[in-house]
């Protein structure tokens, strides 16, 4: 009787264990198929309890739990960066065809920064088309259409200003699609990262008109680099630590000089050097004065030894 009643379904055990179960079969299957499945691990354990807890939906022995874990674990360290959630985000149950990945949480990413690379890349070429034909036809409307080229005018300066801004979102869509791809090859997506993400295609959207802005301010040196300020906008979104270590140098340069500056080590001798050029005319005169004592006379030899004597 009390076999029978340890042996009853219970549907909330089952659903948290067995999807543990589910993602310790994961991090195995894909440990065979790196080919690097440890020796502690044995398959033939976890397909019996998966015929337990999943066909015949009966509970696990304590043993049982207390193995799943430790191939949690083993797995865990085995496998890393790869997690059983990223497993999860790019497996594909029913693979009929590629729209099947597709589905997955890490395909629906990667098409997302598809849709926000191809928006940002077709807003900049309407942008580029609107300012070239501005600056062609400019005289023209400035002579027939007043009304119409001033407002044409205000149109081309936002048109203007908002160009890095959408160079830096395709640097940041371009950077994400390279992340993903290498996430999709090593099966490392984690949609808990998401968030992360799409701050980041916010922080390069905003850091490519910010590190132009700096650009046309005077706030970056000249280099041997030529490089517009649409290519600029494009590594600023990219490349965001490009904007940081910029802002770190023009905050440094505004800064004003302290008491503290000024007296840095940096400004003033080291004391370290006064005892080298101590040591250096010590070792002069120890030259000196050995040249001079070569140079004595043979009377004082016996007061030396006289005084030798009296030491010991």
């Amino acid at each position: 009787m009390e076999e029978n009643i340890i042996q009853q379904t219970d549907p909330k055990h089952i659903t948290n264990l067995s999807g543990f179960l589910k993602d310790v079969m994961r991090l195995a299957i894909y440990a065979v198929e790196r080919g690097s499945l440890p020796e502690d691990i044995h398959m033939d354990e976890l397909y019996r309890m998966w015929d337990i807890k999943i066909t015949q939906q009966n509970r696990l022995s304590c043993d049982d739990v207390a193995y799943l874990q430790k191939c949690y674990l083993i797995l865990g360290r085995q496998l890393a960066p790869a997690t059983a959630i990223s497993l999860r985000a790019t497996e594909c149950k029913n693979a009929r065809s590629s729209r099947d990945y597709m589905n997955t949480d890490a395909g629906k990413h990667v098409r997302n920064m598809w849709f926000a690379s191809f928006a940002a890349l077709v807003t900049i070429i309407l942008m580029n088309l609107y300012q070239y034909m501005f600056e062609f036809n400019s005289a023209v409307w400035a002579a027939e259409h007043s009304s119409m080229f001033n407002n044409a005018t205000y149109l081309y300066t936002l048109v203007t200003t908002l160009t890095p801004f959408m160079y830096g979102a395709f640097g940041a869509s371009v950077f994400l699609l390279r992340q993903a791809e290498t996430q999709l090859r090593e099966r490392t997506f984690d949609p808990r990262r998401l968030p992360e993400f799409r701050n980041r295609l916010v922080l390069g959207t905003l850091s490519g008109g910010a590190i132009v802005l700096l650009y046309s301010s005077g706030g970056i040196t000249e280099t041997n680099v030529k490089i517009t300020e649409a290519a600029l906008g494009f590594i600023g979104g990219y490349s965001i630590d490009l904007l940081f270590s910029l802002l770190d140098r023009v905050v440094n340069a505004l800064k004003p000089e302290t008491p503290e500056s000024i007296c840095s080590p940096a400004n003033r001798t080291s004391p370290l050097t006064r005892p080298q050029n101590n040591n250096r005319m010590t070792a002069a005169q120890a030259a000196q004065n050995t040249k001079d004592e070569k140079e004595t006379t043979p009377q004082l030899v016996p007061v030396t030894k006289k005084e030798n004597d009296s030491l010991g």
